[in-house]
This record gives structure tokens, C-alpha cells and sequence, in this order.
């Protein structure tokens, strides 16, 4: 059987939902992920839930 390791969440959902609202003021994605430390494909995962459900998707 194999065992599974639960990774904590890196961010809260407060913090990932101020990085999404961020990038609505930018243009510069790589620069917004580097300041929070983020890589940029997480934070396109994390800005796609948010637009499809808001705070609760995150």
C-alpha cells in the first residue's frame, strides 16, 4: 500500500486571492509571481478557480 503525504497549503486563501486580485493591474505575470514567490502556472491555476468561483474556488 502506498503512503500518501499531505503537503500543507504554501498560501492562505486570503493571500492567493490578493496575488489574483493583483494581476488585474498588471501585465508583467512572471514579475508578480517572482515578488510572492509563487511559480507562474500555480498562480494561473489559482486565478482560473478564482474566476470561476471566486473566493470559495480558491
Amino acid at each position: 500500500m502506498e503512503q500518501v503525504i499531505y503537503m500543507p497549503e504554501k498560501f492562505t486563501v486570503k493571500q492567493k486571492e490578493q496575488i489574483v486580485i493583483e494581476s488585474f493591474t498588471t501585465t508583467n505575470f512572471a514579475e508578480l509571481c517572482g515578488r510572492h514567490g509563487v511559480s507562474v502556472a500555480q498562480f494561473h491555476i489559482y486565478r482560473e478557480r478564482f474566476l470561476g468561483g471566486g473566493r470559495k474556488g480558491l
